[in-house]
């Protein structure tokens, strides 16, 4: 049945009880989301005028029944999606609808409606579940106008089945008061599906505004956090919400907090929202839940955080700037639309910005192209090994000019010609990995914005930023090019920021070796590739030093080595121009182990072979392999070192590198 029926008999009653107060209400309907709950665009109204009395709608305590729909049809698209609902008409039929609780989950925290702080008295959102909601009283909140000057910035609303068929008309005149974006509530639990989203998200969309969606949530889990993902996902893609869309953690519900660790748990829901192609991840909560520590801010980072506060007093100031957005009233109205909204200050444009937006796609090895990804989000892998082989950039929402880029490409080099607006730069089909690029804007984009870019390539991960058509990679290494991200920065405004270099050139690195031979000492410091000590004078190498002589990269690392001495055996590892072997002691050095260690040992290989009596020149070892011979009393007589970069080319032989008695 309807709750309609209900709700003026309850009102008169809990008026009655709490003449002074009012009714809990924000963004979320009060009444279950099904095809035989749904309310007219007629009934809407009325509900949306009750509430502008300071009244919401209200549940009658005494229904329990479940309502259970297989599948809801949306009309406007036909598309099915399979949910199962409970009647939120008592805290027991959730609790059914949802998982038996452990003997071990803690006591849920009371979640105060208001509180204090350096900006004075406020509430805070609470119990707006569609699945469970509850009736509870609280101080009021101040209703604002939006045509009051005085407040806070009105960069976005959010809204839920409760704003019902809000039309195009409605948005537009939300437009002209400065609001720039809609979040829209698509989901709740694993059994719940806003029925009006698709009009809601399509009419927003005709209207000019950004379009995100918010998930309110349940989960005490990190399995649970998973499956709640997978069900925003399915339902964002379903009403065709692509990968671009911020994607909101709505965290608010008081029957579950401090059950579970809310900071790990919301990673967790992010993660699976990125594995499933939402890029855009971002969390709401009330401030109690950042003040009590119920969610630690640092760790989601605080520029990924909508906080809830209402202050009771409204002024011009914009507070709780250290996060990325602040929803300060829950009472917001627009002449000539019906009812009132959520409001948000909107601090660094995730929200509202309805700017020219960057799509990019990737090709990556043994999985094809990729959905597109937008404006800071990552395109590609990172951890996988797999290689991009071709991109397309194209900018949407603007026709003030357009972006160019292009590609360096295994056995190629760079591309000889510019690609632009959604063309191919790279190959398919061919097994080449992309391994720099760069990009630039042009028209009057590249007037209004700084593009910058970075890369995450094999060996080096992420580079630094690079902008405005500067390279950004790797070149002569071979290594593969394998996730890029990208932004564009209003000109004047602050640059991402990064260390290291954005691009890099292979350079070989230099070893110096120097040998101390008997009757002669020391010799002079030799590098790559030269012959230390001596063939055919039966004079054996009693001692060695090395060391780093030319690291152009400024990589970090050095070079460790190991002599095998005749009568003591392997001695320890010396590094860095310490003495390995003997002086003054006539013993013969008979085998050597050499190895980089650091950075220098990601980049690069060191191969060395050793001349010894009686067999001569043996084969190579690498990387702190053995070379030279043990227990057979032949003394080396000769060193050769070399520096191969990464994927290189080995030096070649036939023998083997170590012998042993």
């Amino acid at each position: 049945m309807k709750m309609k029926k209900n709700i003026f008999g309850l009102l008169a009653i809990v008026t009655l009880a709490f003449p002074n107060s009012v009714i809990a209400y924000g963004q979320e309907d009060m009444s279950t989301n099904t095809e035989s709950s749904v309310q007219s665009s007629e009934e809407n109204v009325m509900s949306r005028s009750s509430e502008e009395s300071d009244s919401s709608d209200i549940l009658d305590e005494s229904t329990s029944e479940t309502i259970t729909s297989s599948s809801y049809e949306n009309e406007e698209t036909s598309t099915t999606v399979s949910v199962e609902q409970t009647s939120p008409s008592t805290a027991t039929s959730v609790e059914n609808s949802l998982e038996t609780e452990s003997s071990e989950d803690q006591a849920a925290i009371i979640l105060p409606y208001f509180g204090e702080d350096e900006y004075g008295s406020y509430s805070v959102p609470r119990n707006r579940s569609d699945i469970n909601p509850e009736v509870l009283s609280r101080a009021t909140t101040p209703a604002v106008s939006a045509d009051t000057l005085a407040t806070p910035t009105k960069s976005f609303v959010d809204i839920s089945s409760h704003n019902g068929n809000v039309s195009i008309e409605d948005f537009k005149i939300m437009k002209q008061y400065g609001v720039k974006g809609v979040v829209i509530k698509l989901t709740e639990y694993t059994t719940y599906i806003n029925n009006y989203a698709k009009v809601q998200i399509n009419n927003a969309k005709a209207a000019g505004l950004q379009v995100s969606a918010y998930h309110y949530s349940w989960f005490k889990t990190d399995a649970d956090a998973r499956k709640e993902a997978e069900y925003f996902a399915n339902a964002a893609k379903s009403f065709g919400l692509d990968s671009s869309t911020v994607m909101v953690n709505d965290m608010e519900e008081p029957q579950i907090a401090g059950k579970g660790d809310h900071t790990q748990n919301s990673l967790a829901f992010q993660k699976r929202l990125n594995e499933l192609g939402y890029g855009n991840v971002r969390h709401y909560v009330g401030l109690y839940w950042l003040n009590s520590g119920l969610i630690n801010a640092s760790k989601l980072g605080q520029k990924n955080l909508w906080v809830a506060a209402y202050p009771y007093s409204v002024s011009k100031n914009n507070y709780y700037t250290s996060y990325g957005a602040w929803q300060w009233n829950d009472k917001l109205s627009f002449p000539g639309v019906n009812g009132s909204f959520d409001i948000s200050a909107d601090y660094t444009n995730v929200y509202s910005s309805n700017e020219s937006l960057i799509d990019y796609s990737s090709h990556v090895m043994n999985i094809g192209w990729q959905v597109a990804a937008a404006n800071n989000q990552v395109s590609g892998t990172v951890g996988q090994a797999k290689r991009i082989e071709a991109i397309k950039l194209s900018l949407v929402n603007t026709s003030n000019g357009g972006i160019e880029y292009q590609t360096h490409i295994q056995d190629i080099g760079w591309e000889k010609n510019w690609k632009a607006n959604g063309q191919i730069s790279g190959t398919t089909g061919q097994k080449k990995q992309i391994e720099a690029l760069r990009i630039r804007l042009t028209g009057a984009m590249a007037a209004k914005y700084d593009i910058y870019y970075r890369v995450h390539t094999e060996r080096f991960g992420w580079l630094n930023w690079a902008k405005n058509g500067a390279q950004a990679g790797t070149q002569g290494f071979g290594y593969e090019l394998e996730a890029y991200q990208i932004r564009l920065v209003p000109k004047g405004e602050s640059a991402p920021t990064g260390s290291g270099n954005s691009f890099v050139i292979y350079q070989d690195l230099a070893i110096q070796y120097q040998a101390h031979i008997r009757e002669k000492g020391w010799q002079e410091y030799v590098m790559n590739g030269k012959i230390a000590g001596t063939t055919g004078q039966a004079l054996p190498i009693e001692a060695l030093k090395m060391k780093v002589g030319s690291n152009p990269l400024s990589l970090s690392g050095g070079i460790d080595y190991q002599a095998h001495v005749a009568k003591e055996g392997w001695q320890n590892w010396k590094s860095d121009n310490a003495i390995s072997g003997t002086v003054g002691k006539a013993l013969q050095a008979e085998a050597i182990r050499i190895k980089l260690n650091g950075n220098l040992a990601t980049h690069y290989d060191i191969y060395y072979r050793v001349h010894s009596a009686s067999y001569g020149w043996l084969g190579w070892a690498k990387n702190g392999e053995a070379a030279g011979t043990e227990r057979l009393a032949k003394g080396m007589e000769a060193i050769e070192v070399r520096i191969v970069k990464k994927h290189g080319i080995a030096p070649s032989s036939s023998t083997a590198a170590f012998l042993k008695g």
